[in-house]
């Protein structure tokens, strides 16, 4: 069985028991495990790779069911925190999302693979309980603001773990650093070669402030364990 799916089937078992556990201080360790140890592989696979450049790779994803223009967010957000970029896509004429595709050096894509299909469900999943207040905001106005927060918030904590293994050595960051380069550039490329025109979307959906600090917090629940990483790793196996 090849490293990679070794590690996938881990973390699943991981977090498994981390929603079993939803809540509770044994919850949040096995969240802990989990996203460590994919953590760990990230980092430890840029020397098993050498000092060759990475490989550069892209993936495709569709969005089905609901909320599909917050699945697109989740995805592009953790995405951007593992050093990868990319852009989705609308149904024409709809403000729903079809697909996506991202781009970046395979050993981040990985994980990027990992991450978004364990955290999805758990934000779509928890969302899911909220529903209209007493003040008129609606059920479907308050899940969005929830898994915006979610997202950003999951974001920010990537990132910040990110930083904490780029400043255990330097020259990581550096690499990282082109990792990211290399991705964008991919991206530009693709766009050119199909034809697109990327640019920005402004959402002007309407917006609740206290479902999006609930799905904050519970993206700071889901203890993504990268900060404890140190430099060079063993992968557990």
């Amino acid at each position: 069985m090849r490293t990679e799916d070794k590690i996938k089937q881990r973390v699943q078992k991981l977090l498994n028991q981390a929603r079993d556990r939803e809540g509770t201080p044994e919850g949040d360790v096995f969240y802990a495990r989990a996203f460590e140890l994919m953590a760990q592989y990230g980092y430890e696979q840029r020397y098993i790779d050498g000092p060759e450049p990475s490989e550069v790779g892209q993936r495709a994803y569709e969005f089905t069911g609901s909320y599909t223009e917050m699945q697109a967010n989740l995805l592009l957000t953790i995405a951007a925190a593992l050093h990868c970029t990319g852009f989705s896509q609308r149904v024409y004429n709809s403000t729903r999302m079809k697909d996506a595709v991202i781009f970046g050096c395979v050993r981040h894509l990985e994980r990027v693979d990992m991450l978004y299909p364990l955290l999805l469900p758990a934000m779509l999943a928890d969302a899911q309980k909220l529903h209209a207040n007493s003040w008129g905001e609606s059920a479907v106005v308050r899940r969005r603001s929830f898994m915006s927060g979610f997202a950003a918030s999951i974001g920010a904590r990537l990132s910040q773990a990110e930083r904490t293994v780029e400043e255990s050595d330097g020259e990581y960051g550096l690499v990282l650093v082109d990792d990211f380069q290399k991705a964008t550039e991919a991206r530009d490329n693709f766009a050119a070669e199909q034809g697109f025109l990327l640019g920005n979307y402004a959402s002007k959906r309407s917006f609740d402030a206290d479902a999006f600090s609930q799905g904050h917090a519970a993206g700071q629940r889901s203890d993504i364990g990268q900060s404890r990483v140190r430099a060079r790793p063993a992968l557990p196996f």
